[in-house]
């Protein structure tokens, strides 16, 4: 089992350049990557996209890339604007002789207006970067992928936890059954005696009208589907491929059946007990949408 939370980061460089990558991974109904890269390295979005798909399948996912190269000089182009400066002196000098001050400037001022010198990066890569940059990618989710195993193992933890005290409820409900069965036959058996009061009444149809109220009241089908479904969910929290849309559909299922029971229900134990399996079965479905 895997969190769909993580951040990993990891490290690559040659004599001439160095690429770091962090990836941070959060909750997300499908994958999402979003990369933020420098633009030499755009043209290589699809296949990083390829290697994030090896090992996250759900999730929301944030990658950084940044890029340093270590002799900016060697990588960098100085263009200087001698028109540009020349037009900048003559109005330098202009103002000088329309308002009357001594003119005088100094070449590194003049060097420092905008546009005058140009320092431009040149965007072609160092001979084998691609290898660099994807070899700093992969070990940053290889590492993101540690995390979220390491997270996943908390969250089966949790999930076993909330799964055993929901066993416990529905222990007490299939427990509460019988009474409440009792108490029912004992309404119905009432309430028909008390419209035919002054008819006489045949047993057997009065057994058969009984029977068939309290088939339509019973929860025995409702536990046994919850049973199972129990099973079934704790077998998929226990499995290596633990996947995070199942455990919903298993929550979706339980809580069905859970409602199923509290609708039937007259007797106040079991309406009682339906209210903390419902919220056993809401903390599960918590969890759930952390696992990928």
């Amino acid at each position: 089992m895997k969190s769909m939370t993580g951040y990993g980061t990891a490290r690559a460089q040659t004599k001439d350049v160095t690429v770091e990558v962090s990836i941070r991974a959060v909750n997300g109904r499908f994958l999402e990557p979003r990369f933020h890269l420098p633009r030499e390295f755009v043209a290589y979005e699809g296949e990083l996209k390829k290697i994030l798909g090896q090992s996250l399948m759900r999730g929301t996912v944030d990658v950084f890339v940044s890029r340093r190269v270590k002799n900016m000089a060697g990588k960098a182009q100085m263009t200087v604007n001698d028109a540009l400066a020349k037009k900048y002196l003559t109005a330098y000098r202009h103002l000088s002789k329309e308002l009357n001050v001594p003119f005088q400037v100094h070449l590194e001022v003049l060097a420092r207006l905008p546009d005058i010198i140009k320092v431009e990066e040149t965007y072609e890569l160092f001979a084998g970067e691609d290898k660099v940059l994807k070899k700093a990618f992969s070990e940053a989710c290889k590492n993101c992928d540690r995390e979220r195993v390491r997270e996943g193992k908390a969250l089966r933890k949790d999930l076993e936890k909330l799964l055993l005290s929901l066993e416990k409820q529905v222990k007490v409900i299939s427990e509460l059954r019988g009474e409440a069965n009792n108490q029912l036959q004992e309404k119905y058996e009432q309430k028909i005696r008390a419209r035919l009061k002054g008819n006489e009444i045949d047993p057997a149809r009065l057994s058969q009208e009984i029977v068939i109220q309290l088939e339509k009241a019973d929860i025995n089908e409702e536990l046994s589907r919850l049973a199972e479904h129990i099973k079934n969910y704790r077998q998929l929290v226990s499995s290596q491929s633990a996947e995070g849309k199942k455990l919903d559909f298993y929550t979706q299922e339980l809580l069905r059946e859970v409602n199923t029971i509290g609708s039937k229900s007259q007797v106040a134990k079991i309406t009682q007990t339906v209210v903390e399996a419902k919220t056993l079965i809401e903390r599960l479905r918590e969890q759930v949408q952390n696992v990928q």
